[in-house]
C-alpha cells in the first residue's frame, strides 16, 4: 500500500515464506476501500465538499508514484483503501516503470482509458489519469461513466462529441456539478491522451486549492 511518500514496507507488519511463495501481512485499514464507503453514502455519491479531500489525498499518491517512476494501471475505488481517514492505495500487481510504452489491457473496465482499450501503445501515466477521473466520477455521481471507454457504447461517444456538461445534464444531475470541478474532469476524460491533464495539471487546477 502507498500514502503519500509512505512506501509499501512502511505498512508491512510481518512476512515469510511457505516453498516458494512470500507472504506479506499488512496493516489492516479499518475503514475499507472507497467503493465501501460510497455505498454507505445517500444515492452512493458524495458531495464535491466531501468527495474533494479524499480525492486529493489520492491524487497526491500518485502524483509520488509518478514521480518515482511508477504507473500504477489499475486505479479504482475498489483499490483504495482507508484507516482513519487517511486513502491508501493498494494492488501494485499490474503497476509498471511509467516510462515504458505499454499495449496490454489491464485494468477494470469501467476505469480503463481509451487508448487501452483500443489496444493502442500508451502512456500508462496518461491512462491512471483517465482512471483518477473515472474514480472522481463515480464519488460525485454513484455511477461509471461508461461500462467501457469504447466507441460502441453511447456514454462514451456523448463526452467525445459533446462533453461531461452533456452528460450531466442527460442524468439530470447537472445542478449537483460546479463549473470547476466540471472542468477539472473534463481535463482528466480527455478522449486524446495527448492533451489529458498530467497529475501536474491536477494539483495545479483552482479547484484543488481550496482545502
Amino acid at each position: 500500500m502507498l500514502c503519500d511518500e509512505r512506501i509499501c514496507s512502511d505498512n508491512t507488519r510481518q512476512q515469510f515464506q511457505q516453498d516458494d511463495t512470500w507472504f506479506l501481512v499488512m496493516e489492516f485499514c479499518n475503514g475499507g476501500d472507497l467503493w465501501q464507503q460510497l455505498e454507505q453514502a445517500q444515492r452512493y455519491r458524495l458531495p464535491e465538499v466531501q468527495a474533494l479531500p479524499l480525492f486529493i489525498q489520492i491524487v497526491n499518491d500518485v502524483r509520488f508514484l509518478h514521480a518515482n517512476d511508477i504507473a500504477h494501471r489499475d486505479l479504482s475505488l475498489e483499490n483504495v483503501l482507508l484507516s482513519n481517514g487517511i486513502c491508501k492505495i493498494c494492488d501494485f500487481g499490474l503497476s509498471t516503470r511509467a516510462d515504458n510504452v505499454c499495449r496490454d489491457r489491464v485494468g477494470k473496465s469501467y476505469y480503463m482509458a481509451p487508448e487501452v482499450v483500443a489496444g493502442n501503445h500508451y502512456d500508462p501515466r496518461a491512462a491512471d489519469i483517465w482512471s483518477l477521473g473515472i474514480v472522481l466520477f463515480v464519488m460525485l455521481t454513484g455511477s461509471p461513466l461508461t461500462p467501457i471507454a469504447s466507441v460502441e457504447e453511447k456514454a462514451f461517444n456523448v463526452l467525445a462529441q459533446f462533453g461531461l456538461r452533456v452528460i450531466f445534464e442527460e442524468w439530470g444531475i447537472g445542478d449537483l456539478m460546479s463549473l470547476a470541478m466540471v472542468d477539472l474532469l473534463t481535463g482528466m476524460l480527455q478522449v486524446d491522451p495527448g492533451v489529458r491533464f498530467t497529475v501536474e495539471d491536477i494539483i495545479a487546477h483552482p479547484i484543488m486549492q481550496v482545502l
